[in-house]
C-alpha cells in the first residue's frame, strides 16, 4: 500500500511538472517586439521621452528600456526611423452604428446596419483609433466580433441604449395623440425594438433600465438628462429627468462598479447631473460658470466635441433642428474658456452621426480645438484623459489600462512621421503620416520598411 502511495505520488509530481514546464514554454512563446529609434509620448506629457525603446510582450506593453541594448532576444524589431511613438488615439463620444442613413438606422433591416458598422470600423482602425466609448446604440454583436477577431476596429466600450424620458432626446417617436406611451397601450418606438434606446420613466424604471443596460453588458450608462440637437420635441433648455431619477441611475451603476454619462447642453441640466453623482459631461456647450466651478470641485470630466456641428449644419436644416445646432455652436467658445480657466479634464470625442462621408472627418476635431488648447493638450485629450474616462467603468472594465505608453498597458501604439505636440493637425493626414499602427500587440499597419 506504500509502495501504491509512493508511486501515486511520484507521478503526481511528475504531473505538476510537466505543466509547470509546459506553463513556462506557453508564457516565454509570446511574441516580444522591440520598437526603436523614436521619440515617445507618453499620453500624460507634453515632453517628449528620448533615448528610450518600447518592449511589446503578447497584447501588452512590457516596459519601456534604454535604447541600444541587446536586440537579438526580440522576435521582431520595429524600428521607428526617427518617427513620433504615440499611445492609440480614444474617441470617447462616438456611435458606431450611427454611420449610415438616419432612417434607416432607426427604421431599416439592422442586420444592414450592422453590416454598415463593421466596414467602417476597420477604416476607424486604419486612422489611429483604437478604442472608442460608445456613447449610445446597440454595438453588444459589433463588440463581441471585434474582440473575437471576427471584424477589425476598435475595442470598444458599450452603453447599449441610450436612456430617455417620453419626449426626450432619445423619444423617436412621431408627435401625435395616437402614439400613446407603452405603459398606455402604445407602440414600442423603432429605436427601442432595435436596442438603441430606452424609454424610462420615474426612478423605478430608470433603474430597471440601468440594469437591463448592465445585463446585456453595458460598461457604463447613457442618460439623457437635457435637450439635443439631433431630436425634434426637446429644445436644449429643457430639463430631462429629475434630481432623484437621475441618482437612481447613478445608484444602480454605482452598484455594478461603474458610472453614468449624460447627454446634456444646458446649465440647469449640468448642474443637476454632476450633484446627482454622473462622472462625464457630454456635450455641455450652454453650461454656465457656476458649472464649470462644481465640475471642477468634483473632478468630473468634460467629454464635448466640435466637428460635429459642422458636419450637422448641412444635414440639419429643418428650422428645429438648425435653430439648436446655431445654439450649441454660439455656446462652444464660451464652454471651452471656462474649461480651462477653471483646469476642467476635457476628453476627445467626436458624437459623428448619420454621414459616412462626414464621419471621415472624425480626427478634424483635434484640429478644431487649437483655438483654445496647445496641440500637446490636444493630443493628451485624446489619450491619456481618454484612457482615464473610459477607465471610470472600474470593475466593468473588460480591458486593460489603455491610452498610455507604460509598462502594463495595452499594447496600442502608434507612430508619426512628424510630431503631433508641435502640430495635432498632422494626425488628419494619416495616409501619409501615420506609419504604424499596433491594436492589442497586433499590427495593422507598418509603412516603416
Amino acid at each position: 500500500m506504500k509502495k501504491q502511495s509512493k508511486l501515486i505520488l511520484a507521478i503526481c509530481s511528475l504531473m505538476i511538472m510537466f505543466c509547470i514546464n509546459v506553463s513556462a514554454q506557453e508564457a516565454k512563446a509570446e511574441k516580444q517586439i522591440l520598437i526603436k529609434n523614436v521619440s515617445i509620448f507618453n499620453g500624460n506629457s507634453g515632453k517628449l521621452i528620448s533615448g528610450k525603446d518600447v518592449v511589446v510582450e503578447g497584447n501588452k506593453i512590457k516596459s519601456i528600456v534604454s535604447s541600444g541594448g541587446n536586440e537579438s532576444k526580440f522576435d521582431e524589431v520595429i524600428d521607428g526611423k526617427g518617427g513620433y511613438l504615440s499611445p492609440g488615439i480614444i474617441d470617447c463620444h462616438a456611435h458606431a452604428v450611427m454611420g449610415g442613413d438616419e432612417n434607416t438606422f432607426l427604421n431599416g433591416d439592422q442586420h444592414y446596419v450592422q453590416l454598415f458598422a463593421a466596414m467602417e470600423m476597420e477604416e476607424m482602425l486604419l486612422r489611429g483609433v483604437t478604442t472608442i466609448r460608445d456613447a449610445g446604440g446597440n454595438t453588444f454583436a459589433l463588440k463581441k466580433a471585434i474582440d473575437d477577431g471576427l471584424v477589425d476596429g476598435p475595442r470598444i466600450y458599450p452603453s447599449g441604449a441610450i436612456l430617455s424620458q417620453y419626449s426626450g432626446h432619445v423619444d423617436f417617436r412621431t408627435p401625435n395623440p395616437a402614439n400613446l406611451p407603452k405603459e398606455w397601450g402604445g407602440q414600442i418606438s423603432p429605436g427601442e425594438v432595435n436596442g438603441h434606446a430606452m424609454l424610462a420613466n420615474g426612478p423605478d424604471q430608470v433603474m430597471m433600465a440601468v440594469r437591463q443596460q448592465l445585463f446585456l453588458g453595458a460598461t457604463q450608462i447613457k442618460l439623457a438628462v437635457g435637450g439635443g440637437v439631433s431630436s425634434f420635441t426637446d429644445p436644449l433648455y429643457v430639463n430631462e429627468y429629475t434630481t432623484a431619477e437621475i441618482k437612481a441611475a447613478v445608484d444602480a451603476a454605482n452598484d455594478y462598479g461603474t458610472y453614468v454619462m449624460t447627454h446634456v447642453f444646458n446649465e440647469v441640466g449640468v448642474k443637476r447631473a454632476i450633484e446627482a453623482g454622473v462622472k462625464t459631461i457630454e456635450h455641455g456647450h450652454l453650461m454656465n460658470e457656476e458649472d464649470a466651478k462644481l465640475m471642477a470641485e468634483k473632478g468630473v470630466i468634460l467629454s464635448t466635441q466640435c466637428q460635429v456641428m459642422a458636419q450637422l449644419a448641412p444635414i440639419y436644416t429643418d428650422p428645429i433642428r438648425k435653430g439648436k445646432l446655431d445654439e450649441a455652436m454660439t455656446g462652444m467658445d464660451n464652454m471651452f474658456k471656462m474649461a480651462k480657466k477653471y483646469n476642467i479634464k476635457v476628453a476627445y470625442g467626436t458624437d459623428l452621426l448619420f454621414s459616412y462621408e462626414g464621419r471621415k472627418e472624425q480626427l478634424k476635431d483635434l484640429t478644431l480645438r487649437k483655438q483654445w488648447y496647445n496641440s500637446s493638450e490636444i493630443m493628451i485629450q485624446a489619450t491619456g484623459t481618454g484612457g482615464e474616462v473610459v477607465g471610470l467603468c472600474g470593475k466593468r472594465n473588460p480591458y486593460g489600462k489603455v491610452g498610455v505608453i507604460e509598462e502594463g498597458a495595452m499594447a496600442d501604439i502608434l507612430i508619426y512621421s512628424k510630431n503631433p505636440l508641435e502640430d495635432v493637425s498632422i494626425v488628419e493626414d494619416y495616409d501619409n503620416n501615420l506609419k504604424l499602427i499596433i491594436k492589442d500587440g497586433k499590427t495593422y499597419k507598418n509603412t516603416l520598411q
